[in-house]
């Protein structure tokens, strides 16, 4: 039976991942603090085993037995590469739960790497960018001509402390999208555009979703932004902070999301969690800009996420997953993130043109 190993499992998230494959897969919790790790391995009678991802032998010899490491412990910026650098060097596949566009990005740089060494590497495996992804992807099959994609998603209704400190940590003074097949960054908070979630016209602007890097290469389409749902004061604070930034710098603007974060509570609060919904609708351009259409509805990006990165993972050991890097959709297909059990299209057809 082919082994496991999840790091990071003291997590909010990684706790969830834990308990929801506890006795169907081989599985060992793993992290850097090791009273943690046992706390949440010893109820659920899994295996478990701490070390720092800043030890190169250490880590080597903890994945020399794992056949596959889905990577839950951020900020991935620091971590991810550590977890590859030693998952390539044991021929393990990884798995992450990263959201982050420029770690993403550098992760794909290393596809030439992970297919020398016959390992899947999924970064994203989350609910951006692997259920948004699913759905640009979707689009663009039902309309093959897709110009351009716009992709809004509805505001969040739960934060975690570690998704506050993960924002804190990624704040800049610009957006990222893709325009000519370009990465390129804009000002925060310059562009909006309006999106219908289901209760009349709401304006989002684009912020940085990891898809403007993944859905290029996956859609073959040029021209990609994701916005967020934004209320008028929201999007003027976004803006405001994104100039103030080139004013002084971001690391100030980071310390004082980071103390914030701080402040935060560890947990969403479980009842508003499970309440909690996403609703994203793609806008698929022609040649003759003409707009079509479609919407997904989400878990909350928690319980999404548990859902993706377990099938992921489940499928990555039934070796499903082909060897080089790729997202969940190009590796598993547009159908993932309803297979998963993470998203769904509505009962009425709300595909459009317009």
């Amino acid at each position: 039976m082919s082994r496991a190993l999840l790091y990071g499992a003291s997590g909010y998230t990684g706790k969830a991942i834990a308990a929801a494959l506890a006795g169907e897969l081989d599985l060992v919790l793993a992290g850097r603090n090791a009273q943690a790790v046992r706390a949440v391995a010893e109820p659920l009678g899994l295996a478990w085993r701490a070390f720092p991802l800043d030890a190169p032998h250490a880590l080597h010899d903890a994945l020399a037995d794992v056949d596959a490491v889905l990577h839950a412990a951020g900020p991935f910026a620091a971590t991810a590469m550590p977890m590859l650098d030693a998952c390539l060097a044991s021929r393990t596949h990884y798995l992450d739960l990263g959201g982050e566009w420029r770690v993403i990005a550098a992760l794909f740089k290393r596809d030439a790497e992970a297919r020398a060494a016959a390992i899947a590497v999924l970064p994203g495996a989350a609910l951006t960018p692997a259920a948004t992804d699913c759905l640009l992807l979707a689009a663009t099959e039902r309309w093959p001509d897709t110009r351009a994609l716009r992709l809004g998603v509805s505001a969040a209704h739960v934060v975690s402390r570690g998704s506050v400190a993960t924002m804190a940590g990624l704040a800049d003074t610009g957006t990222v999208i893709r325009r000519g097949g370009a990465l390129q960054m804009i000002p925060a908070g310059s562009l909006t555009q309006m999106f219908d979630f289901g209760a009349g016209p709401s304006e989002a602007a684009a912020t940085d979703w990891a898809s403007v890097v993944t859905a290029g290469p996956l859609t073959g389409v040029g021209d990609i932004a994701v916005f967020s749902e934004m209320h008028w004061s929201m999007r003027a604070g976004y803006r405001a902070a994104g100039i103030g930034m080139g004013l002084s710098g971001a690391a100030p603007w980071r310390m004082a999301g980071g103390a914030m974060a701080r402040l935060w509570p560890a947990s969403p609060d479980e009842p508003a969690r499970a309440a909690a919904r996403f609703t994203m609708v793609v806008e698929a351009l022609d040649p003759w800009r003409r707009v079509r259409r479609m919407t997904m509805e989400t878990l909350d990006g928690y319980g999404a996420s548990v859902r993706l990165a377990a099938e992921a993972l489940r499928r990555v050991l039934a070796g499903a997953a082909p060897a080089g890097v790729a997202s969940l959709a190009a590796a598993f297909g547009s159908g993932f993130a309803v297979e998963a059990g993470a998203a769904h299209f509505p009962a009425e057809d709300r595909s459009t043109a317009a």
